[in-house]
């Protein structure tokens, strides 16, 4: 190709590819409360996306994952964040940022396996802006699938995008794109619950009832709900608890695979309830309970194993992902029980 032709071949290709990561056109609203914020969201429905700290909706939008006509930025409603620790219960509002979560003395305290999460989400650039909900309502991710258009218009459409095949386990008749958010998992060691809220009505669910197991659409929240909150019950007795991830870069990453372990003990040592979740190991985390002094932990890290579903779809290798999954699962029970002390 003559050099003047080539040169306009790749001024062209640049062109294209600034252009695919350019935001879409959207409209941006942002309401001065939680009661307004929930009218936009009942009249708007499907056609609004809600921003808190924007980290992961703003990538999405980039690639043209998602080109929603309206952005609604709750970021500045105060009346959605904070830390209440109280006699029986913990509330977080969802819009807490990351880094209050990571540094709060008595969450360090009694929640540790939730700091540790909040801690090694990202970069302390990414943590002062995302939030706890943000990080929870993450969508599923997969290498054939969180690509821009200019890869994707050179691949079959697969579930998630609407097809009928999925391009990492051929054959399949479901989605295997992975959740890979860090908070939820430590939550739900912790019994969590969340309070969704739209207009004129109010209900609260237990986390993993956030989640429907279905990769194609991981999130089991209505388009005119809100979540505003989560709510903690406060354990009692002798506990621990840990968080562990897997990840590329020690800093900034996503988990290629975690867990998060919750161990409660009698006064006698003996193990009453071991609570395992595993994350990046599926659509959804995954629960592990075993409510009994026997709890043996090379059984939990075995359960744990067959649970991950290790599909090649992420930066490393499915059967690789799978096995430091028992390995993290052993480390964070562990260091739960390392960590383990009279709760207040």
């Amino acid at each position: 190709m003559p050099e003047k032709a080539l040169s306009r071949h790749r001024e062209k290709q640049n062109n294209n590819l600034e252009e695919h990561m350019r935001l879409p056109p959207f409209q941006y609203l942002e309401p001065t409360n939680a009661e307004e914020a929930l009218s936009i969201i009942s009249s708007h429905k499907e056609t609004v996306k809600i921003m808190a700290g924007g980290t992961d909706l703003v990538n999405r939008m980039k690639l043209r994952l998602i080109e929603p006509a309206f952005v609604m930025n709750i970021g500045k409603l105060r009346n959605l964040d904070g830390i209440d620790i109280g006699d029986t219960e913990t509330v977080i509002g969802a819009n807490t940022r990351l880094r209050e979560v990571a540094g709060a003395p008595l969450v360090k305290k009694r929640f540790r396996a939730i700091a540790e999460a909040a801690f090694q989400v990202a970069s302390s650039a990414i943590t002062n802006m995302a939030t706890v909900g943000g990080n929870i309502l993450q969508n599923t991710r997969c290498l054939y699938y969180d690509q821009s258009g200019l890869v994707l218009n050179g691949l079959e459409r697969c579930h998630k995008r609407g097809g009928n095949v999925c391009l990492a386990v051929k054959g399949s008749a479901r989605c295997f794109s992975v959740y890979q958010g860090d908070m939820a998992p430590a939550f739900i060691a912790f019994d969590a619950r969340c309070v969704l809220e739209k207009k004129g009505s109010t209900r609260t669910v237990s986390l993993p009832e956030l989640f429907t197991g279905n990769g194609a659409a991981p999130l089991a929240i209505g388009a005119d709900e809100l979540l505003t909150k989560i709510i903690i019950p406060n354990p009692e007795g002798l506990y621990g608890s840990a968080y562990r991830k897997l990840r590329l870069r020690g800093s900034t990453d996503y988990p290629l695979a975690s867990a998060a372990a919750f161990v409660s003990v009698a006064k006698d040592r003996k193990v009453t309830l071991c609570r395992l979740v595993i994350g990046a190991a599926g659509t959804a985390p995954k629960v592990i309970d075993r409510a009994s002094p026997d709890a043996d932990l090379e059984v939990i890290a075995q359960k744990a194993y067959e649970l991950a579903e290790g599909v090649d779809n992420l930066l490393l290798p499915g059967a690789y992902r799978k096995k430091m999954v028992s390995v993290l699962a052993r480390r964070a029970i562990k260091a739960a029980m390392d960590g383990i002390k009279e709760g207040v």
